[in-house]
C-alpha cells in the first residue's frame, strides 16, 4: 500500500489555529508527563473541547476492572468507553496523542500448545473481518465533507478542528477495522476468560529517520510524533515466556503475528504478506534492540535486484487512548484514498483509489477477471446530463420499489 502524504499543508493548519477552535490544555503547552492518564482522568479528560465544554463522561461509568460486566454492547460502545480526546496546542496541526496510564497487562497462558489454540481462534476472527469489511478512507473524506456543507463554518481549517470523526462500519480505516475485531474477539471469553480486558489498540509510528532516538524519547515528543497506524495488541505469558501478539487488519495481514521476547518458537519471524507483478513484499515484527517498549515492524520489498527497507514502530507498553481523535482525523487529510475489498487471505480482490490534488479528479477501479484488471476513469464522466437521467431514472425505480 502506497504511504500517504498529508492533504492539508502543516504551514496553513497551524496559521489556521490562531482563529479556530481548539482543544484548550491544562496549559498552553502539555508537560511530557501528561501524555499518559491516569484512570480517573481518563474518566474525565480536563481540556476544553472543541464545542465549547469539558469532554462527554462515558454514560455507563467507568470500566469495572475484573467485575463480571466486562463487555461491551457494540463497537461504539467500545470506542466510547477507551478512547479519549487529546490537548490541541495553538501551533499544532494536530491532537496530541496519548496513552493510558496504566501499562498493559500479560495474559497468563499454561502452555505453548495452549497459545497456538488461542492465536488459531483469533486468526479466524481477523480472517473474517478482512473478508466482511472493506478498508475505507474514501467514505470518511465524504463524511467530513458532507458535514463541513451543513456547517456555519465555511473555513476548513476552522472547522477541521472543531470536527469529530465518525467511526461506522461503511468507513473504516485500519482505526475502525481493529476496534471492529477487538469487538469481535469478546466471544471467545467462553473459552479464554477475562481476554477482553487484556486486549487494547496500540499505535505505530511510519515515518521514522532514527529509531534509536525515537524509542529515546517518546515520553517527551508528543508534539512531534503523528501516530500513523493502530493495530490490535494482545500481551501474554507462557510459564513465565512473554511475548506479544498483533493482528493488523488496516493493512491487510491475515494471520496473527507472534513476538517472543526471547525469539524462540512460536514467534513468527520474516513471512511473505504479498506477491504480485513481480514485486515481493516481507514482513518481520520483532523486540526492538534499543527498546522492549517497542515492537519493530519491518518491511522488505523486493522489485528485480532492487531491495527498499522500510521500518515502523509500534509503542506495546501502554494502551492507545486518542486513535479516533489522532489516528482516524489525520487520515481524513490524507491526500490517496482507497476503498478495497479483501478475501481471507488479504489479497485485495476488488476496489478503487485516487489522489486527491488540485486540478485531477483521475481515479483507478480494480478488480479481478482472468488476472486483476484496472481501469482509469474520471470522476466528471460522471456529470454529464446522460449519467445524470439515469442516476435519476434509478433512483425513481428505487422509490417505487422501496413504497410498493
Amino acid at each position: 500500500m502506497e504511504r500517504e502524504k498529508p492533504l492539508l499543508p502543516t504551514k496553513s493548519v497551524q496559521a489556521a489555529t490562531d482563529h479556530a477552535a481548539v482543544h484548550k490544555s491544562r496549559a498552553s503547552g502539555l508537560q511530557p508527563f501528561a501524555i499518559f492518564l491516569s484512570p480517573e482522568e481518563e474518566l474525565c479528560s480536563p481540556t476544553v473541547g472543541r464545542w465549547g465544554c469539558e469532554w462527554p463522561r462515558p454514560k455507563k461509568g467507568p470500566r469495572k476492572r475484573g467485575g463480571p460486566a466486562e463487555n461491551y454492547g457494540d463497537v461504539g460502545e467500545l470506542i466510547e468507553r477507551t478512547q479519549r480526546q487529546g490537548p490541541w496546542p495553538l501551533d499544532h496541526p494536530l491532537p496530541l496523542p496519548r496513552w493510558s496510564d496504566e501499562k498493559t497487562k500479560y495474559y497468563k497462558l499454561g502452555s505453548v500448545s495452549e497459545f497456538q489454540e488461542m492465536a488459531t481462534k483469533i486468526e479466524l476472527q481477523l480472517q473474517r473481518v478482512l473478508e466482511e469489511q472493506n478498508y475505507n478512507t474514501v467514505g470518511n473524506f465524504l463524511t467530513f465533507y458532507e458535514a463541513y456543507k451543513e456547517n456555519p463554518i465555511k473555513n476548513v481549517m476552522d472547522f477541521y478542528q472543531c470536527y469529530s470523526p465518525k467511526i461506522t462500519p461503511q468507513n473504516y480505516s485500519c482505526v475502525g477495522l481493529a476496534f471492529e475485531l477487538w469487538f469481535r474477539l469478546q466471544k471467545l471469553e467462553n473459552l479464554y476468560p477475562e481476554l477482553a480486558k487484556f486486549l487494547c489498540v496500540v499505535s505505530c509510528e511510519e515515518n521514522i529517520e532514527s529509531i534509536y532516538e525515537y524509542s529515546s524519547r517518546l515520553d517527551t515528543a508528543s508534539s512531534s510524533i503523528e501516530k500513523e497506524h493502530v493495530l490490535v495488541c494482545l500481551k501474554f505469558d507462557i510459564n513465565g515466556r512473554k511475548g506479544v501478539l498483533l493482528c493488523d487488519p488496516g493493512y491487510h495481514v491475515a494471520r496473527v503475528v507472534t513476538v517472543m521476547y526471547d525469539k524462540a518458537f512460536p514467534n513468527t519471524g520474516w513471512f511473505i504478506q504479498s506477491e504480485e507483478n513481480n514485486i515481493r513484499k516481507e514482513y518481520n515484527y520483532q523486540i526492538s534492540p534499543y527498546s522492549d517498549r517497542f515492537v519493530e515492524w519491518n518491511e522488505r520489498t523486493t522489485k528485480g535486484s532492487q531491495i527498499d527497507i522500510f521500518t515502523g514502530l509500534i509503542y506495546v507498553e501502554r494502551p492507545y487512548i486518542t486513535a479516533v481523535d489522532v489516528t482516524d482525523r489525520r487520515n481524513i487529510v490524507y491526500n490517496f484514498k482507497s476503498l478495497l475489498s479483501r478475501d481471507q487471505k488479504g489479497h485485495l480482490i476488488a476496489g478503487l483509489y485516487f489522489k486527491v490534488k488540485e486540478g485531477s479528479d483521475e481515479f483507478t477501479i480494480f478488480y479481478q477477471d482472468m488476472g486483476k484488471q484496472r481501469v482509469k476513469m474520471n470522476f466528471s464522466s460522471f456529470l454529464t446530463p446522460e449519467v445524470r437521467k439515469l442516476k435519476s431514472n434509478l433512483q425513481k425505480k428505487s422509490l417505487k420499489l422501496l413504497y410498493k
